[in-house]
């Protein structure tokens, strides 16, 4: 199954979470409505990491989701990263048949409702540098994770 990559828009993933453009000077910016955790023994972490460049096109052979809370990336040093998310089927799998692939650019934060099946964070060009909200308890509630047994090829 092969997906094509287009642009990250804040319409086109409104059914995932919410976009936001980071533009320097604007006064001020609001990174999300949505930030949200059901469980009382999560608490808010940051973290910062450097995603590794995944070239085109890509094999998604890994999708996982936070049940209990969203999840923020905050891009600081980016030029693009792909963003592939898939609604939950009836029993709670990704429905990989309604997955959609984004890139999105080196100013725009995502943050993933909760409970939304997405990839593991991945840099397209280049590695990058990002900030991550999410709140942990340090338990199986954390992550669930899914291999799916197609492999969805993302292709330019």
């Amino acid at each position: 199954m092969t997906l094509t990559l287009r642009p990250l828009t804040p319409e086109a993933f409104a059914p995932f979470g919410t976009v936001t453009t980071l533009t320097p000077g604007a006064d001020p910016i609001r990174l999300v409505a949505e930030i949200e955790n059901v469980r009382a023994a999560a608490r808010l972490h940051v973290d910062f990491t450097t995603a590794a460049l995944r070239p085109l096109p890509l094999a998604a052979k890994l999708f996982e989701r936070h049940p209990g809370n969203s999840q923020s990336f905050i891009p600081l040093a980016v030029t693009r990263a792909l963003i592939l998310v898939a609604p939950a089927d009836p029993g709670g799998a990704p429905d990989l048949a309604a997955a959609q692939a984004f890139a999105a650019s080196g100013d725009q934060a995502v943050t993933y409702r909760r409970g939304v099946w997405h990839h593991p964070l991945t840099a397209l060009d280049a590695p990058g540098f990002f900030a991550i909200l999410t709140f942990r308890a340090g338990d199986d509630g954390d992550t669930e994770f899914f291999a799916p047994l197609v492999t969805l090829t993302i292709a330019a």
